[in-house]
């Protein structure tokens, strides 16, 4: 094989990322979607802070105030998913949904009792949502059982639920390599 051939071939191969890179799938600014939904928690919590007199600003106002306090940034436009289940948990509990604003603060940052760098809530969700994508963009080339039976071959006795970010990292690769010769 010459070395322009081997060029070619290694250029037509999907590149794995740095293990760096894992930290950067939840910087991605926020969808339409997530920013409407953090508007409602906003407007439901911003109602009952002024029912109860806790407030007079104004709503956008307020709202920039409050979504400071949550993450640090003032805006939902410079918002990344990282902050998300922040300001989420944080407008709901200003709304008085303490059980609920738990309920995302337990699934927000670091993994409890993982060694590993980046293995993050949020980075598991985003790639357990690649991994999705990838079974519904192949239209039928592979499947659940598919991805199942991969996931038994590489990790015996896990479910998707049990793997860790670099593990749902690289079974997306195997899947995205897998694809790429079908």
């Amino acid at each position: 094989m010459s070395i322009l051939q081997r060029q070619i071939e290694q250029s037509n191969q999907p590149k794995k990322p740095k293990p760096a890179m894992a930290k950067q799938w939840v910087t991605k600014p926020l969808s339409n979607t997530q920013k409407a939904e953090l508007a409602i928690a906003a407007r439901a919590a911003y109602d009952i802070q002024i029912e109860h007199g806790l407030t007079d600003a104004k709503f956008d106002a307020w709202r920039h105030q409050q979504t400071e306090i949550a993450c640090g940034k003032s805006s939902l436009r410079e918002a990344t998913n990282r902050d998300y289940r922040s300001i989420k948990a944080h407008f709901f509990r200003l709304a008085g949904r303490e059980s609920a604003a738990k309920e995302i603060w337990a699934k927000t940052g670091r993994v409890k009792g993982s060694e590993e760098l980046h293995d993050t809530h949020e980075n598991r969700e985003l790639a357990r949502a690649l991994i999705r994508d990838k079974i519904t963009a192949s239209n039928g080339r592979i499947n659940d059982a598919y991805v199942e039976a991969i996931l038994a071959d590489k990790h015996p006795g896990q479910t998707l639920l049990d793997l860790t970010a670099s593990q749902l990292q690289n079974l997306l690769y195997t899947i995205i390599n897998r694809l790429s010769k079908k």
